[in-house]
């Protein structure tokens, strides 16, 4: 008996997308094993996050179709349930992700029957792969073709970004904002260097991700006059373990109220970015109704009339949806790229006084360039996630 791995997620990896396929393809070289009745090959997989691993699944696959002795088994959608988001609008100072990151173990085996109606026996944990984590990224397919953790995960000698495809910033004085980073314990903190003048360090946590308050929420606040801030991730020896990020201040102004709206990217992060320009609001209403009896019987005065003041359309259930129309200030290219993920979050918040939990319902979205269009901004709609609904009838 020899099971063996044809095709597995990259050699040395510790840490994959949990949004994107997660593919293996297992061989039986022995024949007398794979022509058996009933073969199937099986993958159980193993939460290892308690320290205690056990199983939460065990997958089944024939004999893959075009093969003579191949399984196939894509365990991505098994993962992606074991990982969410990590984040809180009071943030003060850094946090771990711990909901960002599940570690598992895939254990391969396979089962067969000696007759056609025999019992099955069923042999698990024949060959395993190592313990491997998962954080709440979905790659576009050119990242995940070309996926490299070393661009991703920050360690001595890396060159790696935070959590975020705005690789270059720019937020208002007073609008919080985050930076997230992938660094399995080896980030113990940000040296923060503020133009013209001033700096200050935020301490990390030894978690795999740590998010850490990068805004108007940077512990400490922005010094008055900052024109820029360049973020520097380290370790405990103070060597630069990733990219350095910079952070411009947009100090254009504008006579609408502002709205900031903070949204989960495709690399597991929460931005924000801010609309201040003309902002609409409207609702919808949906009504279910009935006709009714609109007539009176009058038992004394023996009538059967109708009251003008009777309801004979009646509705019995309304509900309404508040909705926002939005608008920016006029962005960058490289900001009409990156806003594309505002568009497709499935975790979106808008804050204007308060924070609430909204959808997008923009559902078209055209990139700009300033060849075409010498200067434009990001449109879009957005309606409140909590419904409200008026008395029943």
């Amino acid at each position: 008996m020899a099971l063996s791995f044809k095709h597995q997620p990259t050699s040395g990896t510790s840490f994959l997308p949990a949004y994107n396929d997660n593919i293996y393809v297992v061989s039986e070289s022995a024949s007398g094993t794979y022509s058996q009745f009933n073969f199937r090959f099986n993958c159980v997989v193993q939460d290892y996050g308690g320290g205690v691993p056990f199983s939460i699944t065990m997958l089944k696959a024939p004999i893959y179709y075009g093969s003579t002795n191949k399984g196939v088994f894509n365990i991505g959608r098994i993962l992606e349930n074991y990982v969410s988001y990590d984040w809180d609008y009071n943030d003060s100072a850094a946090s771990g992700c711990i909901n960002s990151v599940f570690a598992y173990q895939s254990k391969f085996g396979y089962e067969y029957s000696t007759g056609s109606t025999s019992p099955i026996v069923l042999s698990t944990g024949v060959t395993n792969e190592g313990v491997r984590k998962v954080w709440n990224a979905a790659l576009t397919p050119e990242e995940l073709m070309n996926y490299a953790e070393e661009d991703y995960r920050m360690a001595t000698g890396s060159t790696a970004n935070f959590l975020t495809h705005n690789l270059n910033k720019r937020i208002h004085i007073d609008q919080k904002d985050w930076l997230y980073a992938l660094h399995a314990g080896a980030l113990n903190r940000l040296d923060v260097s503020f133009s013209p003048s001033g700096s200050t360090t935020i301490t990390g946590t030894a978690q795999d991700i740590t998010r850490f308050p990068i805004g108007a929420n940077i512990p400490g606040g922005i010094p008055v006059g900052t024109k820029s801030y360049t973020i520097t991730p380290k370790n405990s020896a103070g060597t630069t373990i990733g990219s350095p990020y910079t952070i411009s201040i947009d100090d254009r102004c504008s006579k609408y109220s502002t709205v900031d709206l903070y949204f989960l990217n495709r690399l597991g992060g929460v931005e924000s970015f801010r609309f201040n320009m003309l902002r609409r609001q409207s609702v919808n209403y949906n009504r279910k109704s009935y006709n009714r009896n609109p007539y009176t019987l009058d038992n004394t005065a023996i009538t059967y009339t109708y009251d003008s003041e009777s309801h004979w359309k009646t509705d019995y259930y309304i509900d309404e949806i508040t909705r926002f129309t939005l608008n920016s200030d006029f962005i960058t290219e490289a900001e009409a790229d990156w806003l594309k993920e505002l568009i497709g979050s499935p975790y979106v918040w808008m804050y204007d006084g308060t924070l609430k939990a909204v959808n997008i319902k923009t559902s078209e979205y055209e990139r700009k360039y300033h060849v075409n269009d010498k200067v434009f901004n990001l449109n879009l709609e957005v309606e409140v996630s909590a419904m409200d609904k008026s008395q029943r009838r």
